[in-house]
C-alpha cells in the first residue's frame, strides 16, 4: 500500500493481491517507524455500512471503505474511489483508493 497525504487529500494505492486481501475481509496496514519508539500507522478495511470514513487515533490513521466499492477496485479494472469527508474546515477531506497501475504492468 503506498500513501499520500496532501493538502486536505489522501490517495491510497493498492496493489491487486492486497484490493482481493481487503475484499475478502483483511486489514490492509503500513506503517512508518520514525526510531525505535515512534510508528505512525495507516489501516484500510472493508465495512458494511455504504459511506466511507477516515479517522485517527493515536498514531494511526483508519480508513474504512464500503463493500461495493472494494469489489469495484477488485473487478473493474482501472476504478478509482473517491470520497469526500466534511469535517467542519472549509474543505473537505478528499479520499481516493485505487489499483497501482505502475505496479500491476510490471506484475
Amino acid at each position: 500500500m503506498k500513501i499520500r497525504i496532501s493538502d486536505q487529500s489522501l490517495r491510497i494505492r493498492l496493489t491487486a493481491d492486497e484490493a482481493l486481501a481487503l475484499e475478502k475481509g483483511a486489514f490492509i496496514t503500513t506503517s512508518l517507524r520514525f526510531n525505535t519508539i515512534d510508528l505512525f500507522e495507516v489501516e484500510l478495511h472493508n465495512w458494511n455500512l455504504t459511506i466511507a470514513e477516515v479517522q485517527s487515533e493515536k498514531n494511526k490513521l483508519i480508513v474504512s471503505m464500503p463493500p461495493d466499492a472494494v469489489r469495484k477496485l477488485v473487478h473493474e479494472p482501472g476504478y478509482l474511489f473517491q470520497y469526500e469527508q466534511e469535517n467542519g474546515a472549509e474543505t473537505a477531506l478528499k479520499l481516493e483508493v485505487e489499483i497501482d497501475l505502475q505496479k500491476a504492468k510490471h506484475t
